[in-house]
């Protein structure tokens, strides 16, 4: 039996928030020939189970072959007000 889905990657790490649980970030990236909707949707049916998660798509909804899920511990992070010349993706 085989239990991959040709064409679908994942992308997995873990995160900690400030109570100490731990959260996941998945980016789910689909390269087969199927219908890419049906196929991540799937996949994402089965990675998060009855988990409480938040999932996001491409804003303008032109780039099909990917999802990003988050694990509802995403509440729990800290947060602070945000500060252009602090908050960078490169350091």
């Amino acid at each position: 039996m085989n239990n991959n889905i040709p064409g679908l990657k994942i992308n997995e790490t873990d995160f900690k928030s400030p109570n100490g649980k731990i959260g996941k970030i998945a980016v789910l990236l689909y390269t087969g020939s199927g219908e890419p909707s049906k196929i991540l949707d799937f996949a994402v049916q089965q990675y998060v189970g009855t988990k409480p998660y938040y999932e996001l798509i491409d804003a303008h909804l032109d780039n099909p072959w990917m999802r990003v899920i988050i694990s509802d511990h995403l509440n729990e992070l800290s947060q602070e007000d945000f500060d252009i010349t602090k908050h960078k993706l490169e350091a």
